[in-house]
């Protein structure tokens, strides 16, 4: 089980129950008003690829601390169905609460439910139906329970309610309202030995609650991009949603493509009009967009593409997260050409990395990958509101206006970088396809072998000139540690939530979070590793890519590893015993 802070009000709540039962927008819910009531809150919601069925469940984790990421252990348990119970026992703590509809099911029939539990059957169907609801508001009914088994005000609740359904005829926010309020008054009728008590507190500075795409949403619209292209796949759907629900107040053109191959092909053709673009999908998307990822390398085309990964091969697991994608993002499409691969820890490096991502496809030509993750897309996390005045806008060297004589779109330079002028520009015809091409762009040209050398070393010289520009890797933890981790991409955040335990148990561990992971940081890697005691790699996948990296551009290796590849996220518990493991 997680160590408490013992400084900290902390408590832990999962929702468990069938598709289609609103966990997710009820969990949500709970977030929202307990960041308002000045409490730090990380959620992490699973579900199967099913529309209805299945298990779905969602945690919230909910201090008065600062924290990184989820935690195994739950203290509420609000089980809409009796195997939400069956599948959450050996998460439960000492004393927790299981919240449940007597008239579902016995929980007394459910094997193995520990006699310290704390069992408060609410009627929430009765409640529903007495309040003049529907069904799916049982899960209203079930958030006034929470509340009202914690001692929390209900008011919070009512006024989150009302705002989210301020849209809609004002009787559904009525009998939601009252749905929440008899849950509420059910559970403190109702109350058992329960070891925690929440109330509002007093927080310096103002929250937002949001996930990895939304992160990045919002810094692709701070970095004025004005073309989205995606087809839907899991986990990149939620940014589709959120720029075409944006779209118009920002003045961008989003695009439902018919398939991944257009998007990406579409992406080219803004990039080529002079228009910061973007697409973005999963692995399996990715790899229908591999051969116009070429074009974009070959033509020197400005675009951003989210790969944000989930577990493979084929479809795989669609609604699950993994870290398995890091190669194909680096070596995909055929032949050789610069790109750069940045990968997000958490919701402010989604935000800075994403905006970084468009100049650096300006600034350089080419394409510029942002490598994510299903746990870090889907889920929130209270945070401080972005730094915008961090936001910088570089064009790089684009001719969008006037005249230009004797324009050669790829000619040879020093940097790689050739000169760039919009359509429009006079003077500035150019040919822009997918062939090898001399420095106008004429296809029959490329296969002269001089012109090929020339064209194919300039790309790669780009890489010299990235090394320079891309963000340096991230540190934390003292320089001087036991144990020494490196780590690529979401996994900074259980790392990180680890790392605060074991120091109260004074163990120390120093992290380098590799942020560009292409180009490859070998020099900084090597240093890292060098002067450690002991060292780690902590990744999500079978082969430990992150691992073969080092070996390949280091020419050293850890002593020891950690990998995870069942489509759950690594959790600081599994962590914190690792690391306890591998220091004896």
């Amino acid at each position: 089980m997680a160590p408490r802070d013992p400084e900290a009000v902390e408590v832990r709540i999962k929702i468990g129950g069938p598709a289609g039962f609103g966990i997710k927008a009820a969990g949500q819910t709970l977030a929202r008003l307990f960041s308002r009531a000045g409490y730090e809150t990380f959620d992490l919601t699973e579900y199967p690829s099913l529309i209805k069925g299945g298990h779905n469940n969602y945690h919230l984790r909910i201090s008065s601390e600062e924290i990184f990421s989820h935690v195994e252990p739950v203290d509420i348990l609000v089980a809409l169905d009796r195997d939400t119970v069956a599948l959450h026992l050996d998460e439960l703590t000492e004393g927790a609460a299981i919240i449940y509809d007597p008239n579902d099911f016995d929980i007394g029939e459910v094997a193995g439910v520990p006699d310290t539990a704390c069992a408060v059957p609410v009627p929430l169907k009765e409640i529903v139906y007495e309040a003049g609801g529907i069904p799916i508001m049982r899960n209203v009914a079930a958030l006034g329970a929470v509340l009202g088994h914690i001692g929390f005000p209900l008011d919070y609740l009512t006024r989150s309610i009302e705002q989210q359904f301020a849209h809609k005829a004002p009787e559904i926010a009525e009998q939601n309202v009252a749905c929440a309020s008899a849950g509420y008054e059910h559970a403190r009728d109702h109350e058992c030995a329960f070891p925690y008590d929440m109330q509002p507190r007093d927080r310096d500075g103002e929250r937002i609650l949001v996930d990895g795409n939304e992160a990045a949403g919002l810094a692709a619209l701070a970095a004025g991009m004005g073309l989205y292209c995606a087809y839907p796949m899991t986990p990149a759907s939620s940014l589709l949603h959120f720029f075409a629900k944006h779209a118009e107040k920002h003045d961008i053109v989003v695009k439902h493509t018919e398939d991944e191959i257009a998007a990406m092909n579409m992406v080219v053709g803004g990039a080529f009009g002079g228009t910061r673009s973007m697409c973005a999908t999963s692995g399996g998307g990715f790899s229908l967009m591999v051969e116009a990822f070429g074009l974009a390398g070959v033509s020197e085309s400005a675009v951003v593409v989210g790969l944000f990964t989930r577990p493979g091969p084929a479809t795989g697991m669609p609604t699950w997260t993994e870290q398995s994608d890091l190669r194909f993002a680096i070596h995909a499409s055929q032949g050789e050409f610069p790109r750069v691969v940045l990968a997000p820890g958490d919701r402010e490096d989604a935000f800075h990395l994403t905006w970084q991502a468009f100049n650096l496809a300006d600034v350089l030509q080419t394409p510029v990958i942002i490598l994510g993750d299903t746990y870090l897309s889907d889920n929130r996390q209270s945070i401080p509101p972005f730094d915008t005045s961090r936001v910088e806008i570089d064009r790089g060297e684009i001719i969008t206006e006037g005249e230009v004589e004797g324009y050669a779109r790829y000619r040879v330079t020093d940097s790689g970088v050739s000169p760039r002028a919009i359509p429009g520009v006079k003077g500035a015809e150019q040919i822009v396809n997918s062939y090898e091409h001399d420095e106008h762009g004429y296809g029959a040209q490329g296969e002269d072998a001089g012109v090929r050398i020339a064209q194919n070393e300039k790309r790669m010289r780009k890489m010299d000139l990235a090394r320079t520009l891309v963000p340096p890797p991230a540190y934390y933890g003292p320089d001087d540690a036991d144990l020494s981790v490196l780590l690529f991409g979401s996994t900074k955040m259980p790392v990180r939530e680890a790392a605060k335990w074991l120091e109260r148990e004074d163990i120390s561990i120093n992290i380098m979070q590799v942020v560009t992971v292409w180009p490859f940081p070998a020099e900084e890697v090597s240093e890292f590793l060098g002067r450690a005691r002991r060292t780690a790699i902590i990744e999500g996948n079978f082969t430990g890519q992150l691992q073969s990296l080092v070996r390949e551009h280091c020419l050293t290796d850890v002593d020891h590893t950690l990998h995870r590849h069942d489509g759950r996220p690594f959790s600081p518990e599994q962590v914190r015993g690792f690391i306890k493991e591998v220091l004896g």
